[in-house]
């Protein structure tokens, strides 16, 4: 199911136990900051461009690239565009 958000639409790919482990982000505008606090977060930019602000870093991230973001880091997501975004939330990298 496809949900829209402040930012574009995220779709869940897979739960497991009533925990999302992998999502689709579409975004057009920027996003909210936010925490994970028991997961990793592994981005995989499937399409376009843009910055992942992860705690006091920004990232340039493009399609083709990986970034993982650790447990209780402040982030969000900023496309030049567009940033398409498949994430997998997992205890370990």
């Amino acid at each position: 199911m496809i949900r829209e958000t402040s930012f574009g639409s995220i779709e869940v790919l897979l739960e497991e136990d009533d925990m999302v482990i992998c999502e689709l982000l579409k975004f057009h505008r920027e996003g909210r900051s936010h925490v994970h606090e028991k997961h990793w977060e592994i981005c995989q930019i499937l399409e376009g461009s843009g910055v992942i602000v992860d705690g006091d870093k920004r990232v340039e991230v493009k399609k083709g690239d990986q970034y993982n973001i650790a447990p209780g880091n402040p982030h969000w997501m900023i496309p030049d565009d567009y940033l398409e975004i498949l994430i997998e939330y997992t205890n370990k990298v």
